[in-house]
């Protein structure tokens, strides 16, 4: 179930929602629109949200997901916070 696969952190984006799965930032990227996903930024999370989603990915692979998906989501304003889990 890699689209099940949790991200290592909860992001919560400025109107309430929560990024907690690879299948909810899928969903988000789906609901943007066209012009938006046509940014370098989103074209590039879109690669790597497709790469950690694979059933062989890596940490590597979701970490880096992750990081590129955090700076689309800045050059949108849409991150209000990252919340790291507890160590």
């Amino acid at each position: 179930m890699p689209w099940t696969r949790k991200l290592k952190a909860r992001i919560a984006l400025d109107d309430g929602r929560r990024l907690v799965t690879l299948a909810d930032v899928r969903a988000l990227m789906m609901a943007l629109p066209e012009r938006h996903l046509a940014n370098g930024h989103w074209l590039h999370a879109g690669e790597l949200l497709l790469k950690a989603a694979e059933p062989d990915a890596t940490k590597a692979d979701l970490d880096a997901a992750e990081r590129q998906l955090a700076v689309a989501l800045r050059g949108e304003g849409l991150l209000e916070r990252v919340r790291r889990k507890p160590s």
